[in-house]
């Protein structure tokens, strides 16, 4: 037990706290970037699948791009070129030769337009006339073209050509595979090719060299169109095998199996593991070579900085002993300000603190002072004395009158009523019960000023049933009558309470009272409108009333829309003032 206390008795040095803090952060950041490390290789390879995956297909989508443009701009041509149309139908040489060359330079800007169409081709059957460009001038395939059209039904081949599926056709020839597809219209066929080989290359340049390629189950060719030698057969067993690597002709790859929309066949893409490998053992050597470029940052960070961390640590402390022995002002006047900013401006502070302290001692014994006198004022000015020694002097008067028990027995229960609610302890009563009270006030002051008050009351809906502070509506009376009631003036008094709906769905109640008085003076509204008066604005007892109203309600309720608003009514009507309360349902206890 004694070691337990003097193992936690034991003082430490904040410095070496510091350290051991950076010491715990590191090991944290290097724990969780080993755990990140390993989790990251785990994903790897099958992101950089999903990489590659993608690049093929933007390198696909591309192709696709430059082809339906070849298409739109041979189909363009045949309909709308008047060359074309000049050629089809002019038996003109000079006409048609004309014609020939405009056409020849159409063909070569639509190949500048596009990076992966090899040629482009028209053919007129009335008068055997064929206009080809080629991207290649050494390539075969626009002679193939030519003789093959050449040698063919020109009717029954431009029918099969309108009634052929929408996409491009492998063509073997001599040896070598081009992508074609062809137009008919008035009686001219047009078409555009892609050699084979092009598409590969393009496969190959976002992939590796060593990337193998091959069209299957293309319609129009027996065997696969492949850039490498393979056994086919082999080739045919990996389609459709659910698996991302896969083992051909003795070596691993990482197989990719993509359905062109261009084209009916099935592309099989066959890239070389290792190259994935090569890339996955770079990516370690960098993330290694950053850890330990990291880890030699952190150390000589730490160090170099270790030695400068504690000069700001001995001053702070030197303050704490400055402040612990003598927590004057004087004492850290007279101490050295720091070069550091942060022990500067904690310097600062505490200066600031102590002479805050100071300023709070004088002022919480004035506070008490004067929350012992405003105490005193609100209990004085519960019991209005004036009110209850007229109240009585009337009651006396009218005892040797001829006024009836009934209304001296009435007017005496009214004022006991009265002074008991004034002096009740419930925190809430409904509106209704504080409504019948200040009736009972109005009425007794009908006694004292026959025939000099009016008043009338308004309560619309549920206002009736809503919690309300007790002499809420009452001490607004008392304030009008008192400054405003004599038996030469008379008096009207208004009392309405309706409900109000904010934005939000809230319902509040809203008490208006208003009467016919001198209204309030343009200083005393500036007063009770301030947002937080001062405890020595009303400490003279002249509007402690109503201040004590505005005190209770800003203080009971937590709503920005819960306001009192004291105001005189247009040229010289009187006093109003508007109170906005949530509404909460009475529930008598």
């Amino acid at each position: 037990m004694e070691v337990f206390m003097l193992f936690h008795k034991r003082e430490y040095s904040l410095f070496s706290q510091l350290i051991k803090i950076v010491l715990v952060i590191y090991g944290l950041f290097l724990i969780s970037f080993l755990v990140l490390f390993l989790f990251l290789n785990h994903n790897m390879r099958s992101n950089l699948y999903d990489s590659y995956y993608r690049t093929i297909d933007y390198c696909l989508t591309e192709t696709k791009n430059d082809l339906e443009i070849a298409n739109r701009s041979v189909l363009s041509t045949l309909y709308n070129n008047p060359d074309l149309s000049q050629l089809s139908t002019s038996d003109n040489i000079m006409t048609i030769s004309a014609c020939e060359s405009r056409l020849q330079r159409t063909l070569s800007s639509y190949l500048l337009c596009y990076s992966t169409v090899d040629g482009l081709f028209f053919y007129s059957g009335r008068n055997d006339r064929f206009i080809s460009e080629s991207r290649d001038p050494n390539t075969s395939f626009s002679t193939y073209f030519k003789t093959f059209l050449r040698s063919v039904d020109f009717a029954a081949f431009s029918r099969e050509l309108t009634s052929q599926k929408s996409s491009f056709a492998f063509c073997e020839i001599d040896g070598s595979y081009c992508l074609v597809r062809m137009f008919a219209y008035n009686n001219t066929i047009g078409g555009a090719w892609v050699n084979v080989d092009t598409i590969m290359h393009d496969l190959e340049g976002c992939t590796s060299k060593d990337t193998l390629c091959a069209f299957l189950n293309a319609p129009e060719t027996e065997f696969p169109v492949v850039n490498q030698a393979v056994d086919s057969n082999e080739l045919q067993l990996l389609l459709g095998k659910n698996t991302q690597v896969v083992t051909c002709s003795g070596s691993k790859y990482l197989k990719f199996e993509i359905r062109p929309s261009f084209c009916q066949s099935d592309l099989l893409i066959l890239m070389p593991y290792s190259h994935l490998q090569q890339t996955l053992e770079l990516r370690f050597k960098l993330q290694g070579v950053f850890i330990v470029i990291l880890t030699l940052c952190f150390l000589s960070t730490f160090i170099l900085f270790s030695t400068r961390l504690r000069l700001p640590i001995r001053e702070l402390y030197r303050i704490s002993e400055t402040v612990k022995e003598s927590p004057q002002l004087e004492a850290l006047n007279l101490q050295e300000v720091s070069r550091c900013k942060e022990v500067r401006e904690i310097h600062e502070e505490v200066i600031r603190l102590l002479e805050h302290i100071d300023s709070l001692e004088n002022q919480v014994l004035r506070e008490q002072l004067l929350k012992k006198e405003y105490e005193l004022l609100s209990l004085r000015n519960q019991v209005s004395p004036h009110f209850l020694i007229n109240c009585l002097s009337v009651i006396s008067s009218m005892a040797g009158t001829s006024v009836s028990r009934i209304v001296l027995k009435s007017m005496i229960s009214t004022l006991a009523e009265h002074l008991r609610y004034t002096l009740s302890t419930k925190p809430f009563v409904s509106l209704a019960e504080e409504m019948h009270f200040v009736r009972n006030y109005y009425d007794l002051n009908s006694y004292r000023y026959p025939d000099s008050l009016l008043y009338q009351i308004n309560i619309q809906g549920l206002c009736d049933n809503a919690a309300v502070f007790p002499s809420l509506v009452l001490m607004l009376s008392e304030n009008s009558i008192k400054h405003n009631l004599s038996t030469s003036d008379k008096l009207s008094l208004t009392v309405t309470a309706f409900e109000e709906q904010s934005e939000s769905g809230q319902v509040y109640v809203h008490i208006r009272h208003t009467d016919t008085g001198s209204g309030f003076p343009e200083q005393m509204l500036a007063d009770l409108n301030n947002p937080a008066p001062t405890v020595e604005e009303i400490a003279d007892g002249s509007r402690i009333g109503l201040y004590n109203i505005k005190k209770r309600i800003l203080l009971a309720y937590d709503d920005s829309h819960t306001s009192i608003l004291f105001s005189n009514l247009p040229h010289g009507g009187g006093a109003q003032v508007d109170i906005i309360l949530p509404y909460i349902s009475y529930q008598d206890s």
